[in-house]
């Protein structure tokens, strides 16, 4: 006999950006938390076609459960971006809602 099937438990990911409509050259803060708790590799994903396609944007790591980094649009234009765990052996990934920024 094996061992008894434990599904994964449920994590949320939260994203939060600083500014929503921001001038070409300027950073927005992205940042937001992951639950349960974790020190954790965190996928900062951008999508500049409605969420159609979605590319890696940067890596960061969370500590104690929290994320930030410094983007820095390359050209205007409007983005959609996303956080990304892949969770654990106990935890499922999660993908965080997307949030938009417009870049004139």
């Amino acid at each position: 006999m094996g061992a008894p099937y434990s599904p994964k438990a449920k994590s949320v990911i939260t994203l939060e950006v600083s500014e929503q409509s921001v001038k070409l050259g300027s950073k927005v803060k992205v940042s937001g938390s992951i639950w349960p708790v974790h020190l954790a590799l965190v996928f900062l994903q951008v999508s500049k076609d409605e969420g159609e396609s979605w590319s890696n944007l940067a890596m960061t790591a969370s500590e104690n459960g929290v994320y930030s980094y410094e983007w820095r649009p390359e050209s205007a234009g409007n983005y959609l971006l996303r956080a990304f765990w892949a969770g654990d052996m106990d935890h499922k990934k999660m993908t965080s809602p997307s949030v938009r920024v417009e870049v004139t």
